[in-house]
């Protein structure tokens, strides 16, 4: 057997479950040039069984349902919605499974600040470990075989991931187990994780600091406008630094949203539709406009957009503890362009990787991961929680914009 006879390389998610479910140990997941997982295989240990191929969900697809409701909403609990990169769907959907005496997987950061599949079973460690969106592939590992050894056990498992992930691990598991509840996010994309960490080395050395936390979605005075937050003590003392970078401004997040260094199959995605493989569909509600009180300070505090797909979803929604608005199919496209369609290629992608080898991270910033021009409304938003007043004002009196910007210096430092 071959990885090419698993799936085409081209098409490959990196989803790990052929690896999985190899019963002789005869796939490892090794990253390719561009630092994407791919499927090597012992041809000393492999006894041609073929299980991969069968169990790839790009070679046999599994079963998707088309989603019962559609709502857009957020936590109940203002601590758990400030906190979320979005509205804190992904908490409350994980907080009765845990409360249950139940595991809940996810993507998480190692010790190394390396984007791993991982499980918890309490509350805090969700929190802490789990929640927030995070821009890089992780690695499956043997997730699915942990999976499936708490559900053969009777525990309650609760697991998230992109949509090609959950479809691997349906694929892998071969049946439906009423304990198990799937949750995928509408994905943009999966970006490379050598870019990642060559981003990690750069930062480090610009800013001077030993980076041990990031948050991709620190959304401290925005939600619409998020920040990438990086922490960390700075060089050779005791002293704790936090750099925020703009989602506008950041190199990695710019690069991220130009789509240069996203996996080749995300470009191509099959899963990239309505239709899904999970239970739940969660994301932000991009483009949320405000029709009632409730909905003041939306633009800092988030909003999410939550598919619910199934029976066995269905079933859980009463006792989710958020604020819901029961929306359209075709509210919830507009939302996100991801559920409808991937994101095309760029036309730079090939000059992009011929440059990352020749090039430094700085060199690689200016040429492709350059600030993005914003306009002085923007700005305002990216710093300031409560501004629906001033913004309102500003534009009553139609001052020219470079009074505006002067005006916002001053607001920035207040």
């Amino acid at each position: 057997m071959s990885p090419e006879e698993i799936c085409d390389p081209v098409k490959c998610t990196g989803c790990s479950a052929c690896m999985n479910v190899c019963p002789h140990s005869a796939i490892t997941m090794i990253g390719d040039k561009e630092g994407f997982i791919h499927p090597f295989i012992d041809t000393e240990k492999c006894v041609d069984c073929k299980l991969c191929q069968k169990t790839c969900p790009i070679t046999v697809t599994p079963g998707l349902n088309t989603p019962k409701r559609v709502y857009s909403g957020w936590s109940a609990d203002n601590t758990i919605r400030l906190e979320s990169s979005s509205g804190g769907a992904f908490t409350e959907i994980a907080r009765p499974v845990l409360e249950s005496g139940g595991v809940v997987f996810g993507c998480g950061l190692d010790k190394r600040l390396q984007a791993t599949h991982m499980y918890v079973e309490n509350i805090n460690d969700l929190g802490t470990k789990l929640s927030g969106s995070k821009y890089v592939q992780s690695r499956i590992g043997d997730s699915y075989q942990k999976v499936k050894s708490f559900l053969k056990a009777g525990r309650q498992v609760l697991f998230s991931g992109t949509p090609c992930q959950i479809a691997g691990l349906r694929k892998y598991l071969r049946r439906d187990y009423p304990n198990l509840l799937t949750v995928d996010i509408i994905c943009h994309g999966v970006p490379s994780p050598m870019v990642f960490e060559d981003y990690k080395k750069y930062m480090s050395e610009q800013q001077h600091m030993q980076i041990n936390d990031i948050k991709f979605r620190s959304k401290n005075f925005s939600w619409n406008f998020y920040n990438m937050t990086l922490s960390g003590l700075v060089e050779n003392s005791t002293v704790i630094k936090t750099y925020e970078g703009a989602y506008y401004d950041d190199p990695y997040i710019r690069g991220f949203l130009r789509d240069n260094f996203l996996r080749p199959s995300c470009y191509g995605c099959k899963f990239s539709r309505i239709d899904r493989a999970s239970d739940f569909t969660i994301a932000d509600w991009w483009g949320y406009k405000k029709e009632s009180k409730l909905d003041s300070g939306f633009r800092y505090k988030g909003v999410s957009l939550v598919l619910v797909n199934t029976e066995k979803a269905l079933e859980l929604v009463p006792h989710i503890n958020m604020t819901l608005r029961l929306r359209t199919i075709e509210e919830a496209k507009r939302t996100n362009i991801s559920l409808s369609h991937p994101f095309k290629m760029p036309a730079s992608r090939d000059s992009f990787w011929n440059d990352y080898k020749i090039m430094s991270f700085g060199e690689l910033t200016e040429k492709y991961f350059y600030p993005e021009k914003v306009n002085w409304m923007t700005k305002i938003l990216q710093h300031h929680k409560n501004t629906d007043s001033l913004i309102k004002l500003l534009n009553v009196l139609n001052l020219p914009s470079r009074i505006k910007n002067k005006l916002f210096k001053i607001f920035k430092k207040v």
